[in-house]
């Protein structure tokens, strides 16, 4: 992968723009489309959402302590892995909880994002912030709306 040298502020409207359209996929979907399994693999959208939640809510603890100069215990590399060991957790979500931390988990770490001076974004802050918002909002809306697509037939 080439390394981004784009501004935090391109990064930043990179992020709202790849949100707006995951979001945008996810919009005006009934909770019965929300919660039907399949959507992604066997997930529903809202297990996708819960999804997504959980990676930007693990960005922000990681973040948060790598710019406090400490560690973390866990190694978060094998993203598949930390997939599947949050698989049955994420899935037994009621609904509204899974938008609860969707929405919130969102919140937090963009908060912090924009809250960063320009020489803290260095590459490990650039590669989270890759895997757990952009990247992972532009793969997960365009399966949506391919789910999405295939309902409508």
């Amino acid at each position: 992968m080439p390394k981004d040298t784009r501004s935090p502020g391109e990064i930043l409207e990179h992020v709202n723009n790849a949100r707006l359209a995951l979001t945008s996929a996810i919009y005006g979907l009934s909770e019965d489309e929300l919660t039907r399994p399949g959507a992604v693999g066997t997930w529903s959208v809202k297990d996708v959402m819960a999804h997504v939640g959980r990676w930007e809510e693990t960005a922000f603890q990681v973040l948060s302590a790598y710019l406090r100069g400490e560690q973390v215990a866990e190694d978060y590399r094998d993203a598949l892995a930390y997939n599947d060991k949050w698989e049955a957790e994420l899935q037994s979500l009621p609904l509204q909880e899974a938008i609860r931390l969707f929405e919130m988990a969102h919140y937090q770490l963009y908060g912090l994002l924009a809250s960063l001076t320009p020489d803290q974004w260095n590459g490990y802050v650039r590669a989270w912030v890759r895997g757990s918002t952009w990247h992972h909002f532009e793969e997960h809306a365009e399966q949506i709306r391919n789910w999405r697509a295939t309902q409508q037939q």
